[in-house]
């Protein structure tokens, strides 16, 4: 079955995006990205999948996490893989939240090969030779997460049913926000980024069920070092959520699904918003294919004129999900987005839920293939030229 990272009920709104039609005009070229698949290793023969990635800034090394189910255990357990040197990945041994129930990890990120981070099911933290468990946010359901130093991690998710962020600082978690609502509503956020400057953007979204429907509004929360301010943001369809955002020299790009049930079906389209300046608009992302539906689960920025954007769509000629890989480039505003394929094609059911990438356009995406006729396996795609 195919699904984006696990989340809250009501859904992690699976299926979506309507985008919001903004023409864009033509920018300098960039060089197309060449994807291929490279080896990654299982555990057991009934489901591997990896969910995030992470290539750690200034080295060759790359670590992608998420989980595995064992057999004997009858639980799903936590996985983390590390390339070193642009080689081969290998599965390292990572902790799991109790000895015998489920555990996974969704979200890895690093300043270093001794600090890197990992949260899901619990927080742990690798510090060059093991990855260890650390203290967790009481109450909060982890989503989102970015590590600023070896004193300084933020995570976002929610507690009962509202967005939080929480800031842990040197040894210490403190709640930074929590977004209020007036009457009933559902707000989770499933992502945040923190510039050099201590600026945060938290991206998620927030259902109100109050009006008829049920709507699920874009939720991007913005503090400038002062204040937290809730920002105005485009809302293309009436069931909108943002599933990552990624920094671009003062540019901000956020991604996610959009789903428009206004004629009694569902008409599912991928979703990117830009924020360039004071203002948010939201970009027509190219379909994997026409009549396909299609989602955006995660987003690395290259630099201010190249981001990358990766989910899954639904094929309607090959009859399987197919990964989703999106480039945008653009320059002082103006910007194209076109899709990428993989080359060979995988020819089973698979989807990307992770991508990372370094200055230089080197990329890692990661996520599963579902075969008809055996357990899901992980999948990583490795980009170059991007």
């Amino acid at each position: 079955m195919m699904a984006s990272r696990s989340g809250p009920a009501p859904t992690r709104l699976t299926a979506i995006l309507i985008a919001l039609a903004i023409v864009l005009s033509v920018a300098p070229a960039h060089a197309a990205a060449t994807w291929t698949r490279v080896a990654s290793p299982n555990r057991g023969t009934v489901a591997s999948a990896l969910q995030d990635v992470v290539m750690v800034p200034g080295t060759s090394t790359a670590w992608a996490v998420g989980y595995s189910y064992d057999s004997n255990l009858a639980a799903y357990r936590t996985m983390t893989q590390r390339s070193t040197n642009g080689g081969a990945w290998s599965i390292v041994s990572s902790v799991n939240a109790s000895a015998t129930g489920y555990s996974q990890l969704n979200r890895v990120d690093a300043t270093s090969t001794s600090n890197v981070w990992a949260i899901g099911s619990l927080v742990e933290r690798y510090d060059g030779s093991n990855w260890a468990a650390m203290s967790s946010p009481a109450g909060v359901a982890l989503r989102g997460l970015d590590v600023v130093s070896p004193t300084e991690v933020w995570v976002a998710g929610y507690s009962g049913s509202a967005a939080t962020v929480t800031q842990w600082k040197n040894g210490t978690w403190t709640t930074r926000y929590t977004q209020t609502s007036t009457g009933r509503h559902l707000t989770v956020f499933e992502a945040i980024a923190v510039d050099a400057s201590g600026q945060v953007w938290a991206v998620g979204w927030d259902r109100d069920y109050n009006a008829p429907g049920r709507p699920v509004s874009s939720l991007v929360v913005h503090f400038d070092g002062t204040s937290w301010t809730r920002e105005g943001t485009p809302n293309p369809a009436n069931r909108n959520t943002l599933n990552d955002v990624a920094l671009a020299n003062g540019e901000v790009f956020a991604v996610g699904v959009a789903q428009d049930t206004s004629g009694g079906g569902i008409t599912p389209r991928s979703l990117m918003l830009h924020k360039q300046g004071t203002s948010w608009s939201s970009l027509t992302v190219p379909q994997g294919e026409p009549g396909s539906q299609d989602q955006l689960l995660s987003v690395a920025a290259v630099s201010s004129t190249s981001v990358w954007s990766v989910g899954y769509y639904n094929s309607p000629s090959s009859g399987l999900y197919e990964p989703l890989l999106v480039h945008w480039t653009g320059n002082g505003g103006a910007g194209t987005l076109a899709t990428s394929s993989i080359s060979p094609a995988l020819t089973v059911s698979a989807l990307a839920s992770g991508v990372s990438a370094t200055s230089a356009g080197n990329l890692e995406a990661v996520g599963y293939t579902a075969p008809p006729s055996a357990g899901n396996a992980t999948l990583i795609l490795k980009g170059t030229g991007g």
